[in-house]
């Protein structure tokens, strides 16, 4: 039982680690580009930046016990497969269509410049982060997970 919640513990940590990294890489790139009304100094750009990576880090987590739950395997990782990859995208994309669809419509937190490219007037860059840097860490997570049952 111990092994089991202490791989389990690692696997979190596994994903929400890679999932801050990978959208913090995202967020930096297109946030300053893709949205109106950003004009931080460096501080305060890092920080968000930091806070909305370690968001994203959560609900890819969160994702990722969906999937567990659907599947009734805490550790679908272990043998990752394109369901899990398929069911973890299209997750990713309705959380994120969700997210975007109220911080636009709804709350107007945020806008988009004229050049982000639009579905349905949800920013494609902003859609696709949750469900590429998801399946990315997922990935990574499987292959880490994969080295460590070889050995």
């Amino acid at each position: 039982m111990k092994k089991k919640v202490a791989e389990f513990t690692l696997i979190a940590i596994y994903i929400f680690v890679s999932s801050y990294f990978l959208n913090f890489v995202w967020e930096s790139f297109h946030a300053v580009l893709l949205y109106e009304h950003h004009d931080f100094d460096a501080k305060k750009y890092v920080f968000m930046v930091s806070y909305v990576s370690a968001v994203d880090g959560a609900l890819i987590f969160g994702i990722c016990l969906l999937i567990s739950f659907l599947w009734k395997d805490v550790f679908w990782l272990r043998k990752m497969n394109r369901k899990h990859a398929y069911t973890s995208f299209v997750i990713g994309l309705v959380v994120a269509a969700i997210i975007e669809y109220i911080r636009v419509f709804i709350l107007k937190t945020w806008s988009y410049n004229p050049i982000m490219p639009t579905i349905f007037g949800i920013g494609l860059s902003p859609l696709l982060q949750l469900s590429l840097t998801g399946l990315i860490a997922f990935w990574l997570t499987h292959r880490i997970l994969c080295h460590f049952n070889d050995n």
